[in-house]
């Protein structure tokens, strides 16, 4: 899957979570931009809503963080090259792309962690130096 949008900045408030995160997560992120200086990779959203398929933990911590635009690779969600499984077995539901789609749009969000999205083409690692996001 070639990605027509390549990695771009987007304004923090229009990214939509369809995951709950975890508070220490965010803090230790949080913790880890300002001592490395950068976000190491951008986060990944869908190109129609703007919801979080990865990276919903950094997007958080950015956001607490004072930042206002952020690097944002986004896809094609119902193309055939992105895929989404349920981490948390026992939720016992198929996690289909329409039921995240819905989830992010509706702000009725999973617990920490439910899906993992498998992404042809991510992008590498690139660091975005922490004062050009602030």
């Amino acid at each position: 899957m070639k990605n027509m949008y390549g990695v771009t900045f987007i304004d923090i408030n229009k990214l939509k979570c369809h995951e709950q995160v975890v508070e220490s997560r965010v803090e230790e992120l949080m913790r880890r931009i300002k001592l490395d200086g950068c976000l190491k990779r951008p986060v990944i959203a869908e190109d129609a809503y703007y919801i979080i398929l990865d990276g919903h933990h950094r997007c958080a911590a950015l956001k607490r963080m004072g930042v206002s635009k952020i690097p944002v690779f986004l896809v094609h969600y119902k193309s055939s090259a992105i895929r989404v499984y349920l981490r948390r077995k026992k939720l016992m539901m198929d996690v289909i792309k329409e039921i995240v789609l819905k989830r992010g749009a509706g702000g009725i969000l999973f617990p920490p962690k439910t899906t993992r999205h498998l992404i042809k083409d991510r992008p590498k690692p690139v660091n975005y130096p922490l004062e050009k996001l602030e």
